[in-house]
């Protein structure tokens, strides 16, 4: 299949491959590309990009995966929902108001859009270099890069209307044959205005021929072109917005070369439901900051070079020349009484060969938790016991042999480093096996669950080595689940603590990588 320009035109600018020596067997359907420098939006989200934004939901564990499905049930369409989509930006894609979240709901949070919503990168005009980082790789059609106008309304959702739509690189991959690199990255020139000042939006573009996708990053820039009055400031430190609670507090810490400034601190009382709200705290601790004249200040510049307090995000400022390096922002909570919780144990086990496997989580909130597990019989007697390793929700996974059909007692406790106890209970039933035929059900010798069957992890055990077909029982319910073939297989090993999307069985997006067996 050639490559058709259909009365394209392609900016003679330089392109820059920095290849990377991975192989292109590693590419997964979860795991795609991100604009890296200048940081993206969806990057910056990221711990690997400093977690400069914050509250973006889901985007926070995955800022490589926006993307643009060309197709009806992809995602929001632009413009019609009833039809293919597979154009570039000017004539569809994601419909407005949904364009920095690839018109995909899972990541919304990256629409909202205002002046202070999002940390800008601070560019000049002219050739500016950005780098598209790739997590697997794709066949390739072409890369464009979009700018908001020079009226553009920061404080509206970002829609057509927002950018010109003439790109400011409109570059094609050299072969259609050869994937971008997987692991690696692309470098491009993008030729910034000299009529762009300020806060601008970039919208860079990737579209793939192997699929029917294109991947959307959106850049969020401070542009400076020389016409403004130039900063006295310097940027030490940022304070994020987030829902507190009555009786927290927010303290500042502020630091020269050598030591702490205790003298420095401001300490704000969450005394109030309104002052905990996510975006309003912040606007009074900046208030109380800038009327203590401490040597910093918080807000956000305006045109002339002031800081304003800001409702939601603030930069933490100090004047150039300042001996203050950096200032953090400390939260301590009220006290709250501690929780505990048992999942995935199940009311009945089946002995065989004179054993059990039980299989189950223990998750304690509220502090730092030493977790024990232990196993009782009818009579009292202690018959199982393990410690899990550190960490607020471990993965028990405990073998009862030699034990006669009754009841039994789980009792799980929790001790805190302060030395709060908490405890939890279940009781199961361990019933006589029916057949002496078979073994018991577990693959690679983990055992088996009630309604396990064969499986090769006990989930999340063994989440790196997950593919296509590795099937894994699910504690909490049970079941055991088998994971999709590719392109979805990529999902399969997309878990954390915080990150549980497409945990089998239990995450919002489970199905996109699992089949119940």
């Amino acid at each position: 299949m050639k490559y058709s320009t259909r009365a394209r035109s392609f900016l003679k600018l330089p392109l820059v491959l920095a290849m990377s020596a991975a192989g292109l067997a590693a590419q997964q359907a979860s795991a795609h590309g991100y604009i890296e420098t200048p940081k993206a939006r969806s990057f910056m989200c990221s711990s690997a990009g400093g977690n400069l934004n914050a509250n973006c939901g889901a985007i926070t564990y995955e800022p490589q995966s926006v993307e643009y499905i060309g197709r009806p049930g992809g995602g929001s369409h632009f413009p019609s929902n009833a039809q293919a989509c597979t154009g570039d930006f000017t004539q569809c894609g994601p419909a407005n108001g949904t364009i920095a979240a690839g018109g995909l709901d899972r990541f919304s949070e990256l629409n909202e859009q205002s002046a202070t919503r999002w940390a800008k990168n601070t560019i000049k005009p002219g050739p500016q270099t950005f780098t598209w980082k790739y997590t697997a790789g794709h066949a390739t059609r072409y890369w464009q890069f979009y700018i908001t106008k020079k009226d553009w309304n920061p404080n509206q959702p970002l829609t057509r209307d927002s950018f010109e739509l003439k790109p400011l690189l409109d570059q094609p991959w050299p072969s259609l044959n050869t994937p971008a690199p997987a692991q690696g990255t692309t470098q491009h020139t993008v030729n910034i205005p000299s009529d762009r000042s300020g806060y601008h939006v970039l919208l860079a573009t990737w579209k793939v021929h192997d699929t029917d996708a294109t991947f959307y990053s959106v850049v969020d820039l401070n542009i400076d072109n020389g016409a403004t009055i130039p900063s006295s400031w310097n940027t030490v430190g940022a304070v994020q917005p987030e829902a507190l609670s009555l009786g927290d507090k927010v303290k500042t810490r502020v630091f020269n070369a050598q030591n702490e400034l205790s003298a420095k601190q401001v300490v704000l009382n969450i005394d109030s439901a309104e002052l905990a709200k996510a975006d309003v705290w912040p606007h009074a601790l900046a208030k109380m900051v800038n009327n203590a004249k401490l040597g910093y200040q918080m807000g956000v510049l305006n045109d002339k070079d002031e800081v304003v307090p800001n409702y939601g995000r603030n930069e933490i400022l100090v004047k150039k020349g300042s001996d203050i390096v950096n200032v953090m922002i400390d939260k301590e909570q009220a006290a709250k009484p501690g929780e505990l919780s048992i999942t995935g144990m199940q009311p009945e086990y089946t002995l065989k060969d004179g054993k059990v496997d039980l299989h189950f989580n223990a998750i304690a909130k509220g502090g730092d938790y030493t977790i024990k597990a232990t196993v009782f019989n009818a009579k009292g007697e202690s018959v199982a016991f393990q410690q899990a390793p550190a960490g607020n929700t471990p993965h028990f996974s405990m073998t009862l042999n030699g034990q006669a059909p009754g009841k039994y007692d789980l009792t799980v406790v929790a001790t805190s480093k302060k030395g709060e106890l908490l405890q939890q209970s279940a009781s199961f039933i361990l019933k006589q096996e029916e057949s002496t035929g078979g073994g018991d059900g577990g693959g690679n010798g983990e055992g088996g669950g009630e309604n396990s069957g064969q499986y090769d992890h006990v989930f999340p055990q063994g989440l790196s080595s997950y593919k296509a077909g590795t099937v894994v029982l699910q504690p909490k319910d049970g079941n055991t689940y088998k994971c999709k073939p590719f392109p979805y297989s990529g999902y399969c090993i997309q878990w954390k603590s915080g990150a549980t999307h497409y945990e089998p069985g239990t995450g919002s997006h489970w199905t996109m990588a699992w089949d119940r067996q």
